[in-house]
């Protein structure tokens, strides 16, 4: 599927580098996310992933413990950094008004799936390894928990100031936002460039559809 896209001369200006602890770890989690992003569990070896990140396959176990650790530790750590900034993109938009937040929420997390979409394919990975390890499958559904949490509590806070039908069960309305959300991530992880801004007008007519049917409706 590719090559891990670090290019060999950045490699080497990497190496010569004194780098703390900390920010080796950094690296390693860095360059880690664009080999599993394009390679399969499996096929990302530690030998490559290694020599993303211009270390020895020593130096990975040294930091993580094996490939699993480091597949792990990248899961967690791009998936709460995701998470946090769709959040902060939430609160941007509350600040306008708890409406134009309702209006957004899937949007927003559309957005930050195309600052970065190697996050979400890295995800899809543990999703794929999940059946044949209890570890993948747990910080999945910690993912997706915390994706439907963040819409559940907006939807909640929504249903409260009166902006969602009283009888709209906010569970309901939550997974479908995900579903268009989750739809459209796929769409865009997968689809030609050329596809993404028609990509973006269907899940923003699907947003303002959905929101439609969660309003009040007069009497």
């Amino acid at each position: 599927m590719g090559n891990s896209g670090i290019q060999p001369e950045a490699r080497q200006r990497e190496k010569r580098q004194r780098l703390s602890a900390q920010a080796r770890r950094a690296l390693i989690l860095a360059r880690a996310k664009q080999v599993f992003a394009q390679h399969s569990y499996r096929e990302a070896s530690t030998g490559l992933l290694a020599n993303a990140s211009g270390i020895t396959e020593p130096m990975l176990y040294k930091h993580f413990g094996s490939k699993k650790g480091l597949f792990l530790a990248v899961l967690r750590h791009f998936s709460d950094q995701f998470i946090s900034a769709w959040q902060q993109r939430i609160e941007q938009h509350m600040q306008e008004g708890l409406h134009i937040a309702l209006a957004e929420i899937a949007m927003d997390y559309h957005a930050v799936v195309k600052a970065d979409p190697d996050v979400p394919r890295v995800i899809f990975q543990g999703s794929a390894a999940a059946a044949d390890d209890p570890a993948f499958a747990e910080a999945t559904e910690r993912y997706i928990m915390q994706v439907y949490e963040t819409f559940r509590c907006l939807t909640a806070r929504a249903q409260e100031a009166g902006l969602i039908a009283a009888d709209v069960n906010p569970d309901v309305a939550s997974w479908g936002y995900m579903s268009m959300a989750f739809a459209a991530q796929f769409g865009l992880m997968y689809s030609p460039q050329e596809y993404q801004d028609w990509q973006d007008r269907i899940l923003s007519a699907a947003s303002r559809l959905w929101l439609r049917g969660l309003r009040p409706q007069p009497e």
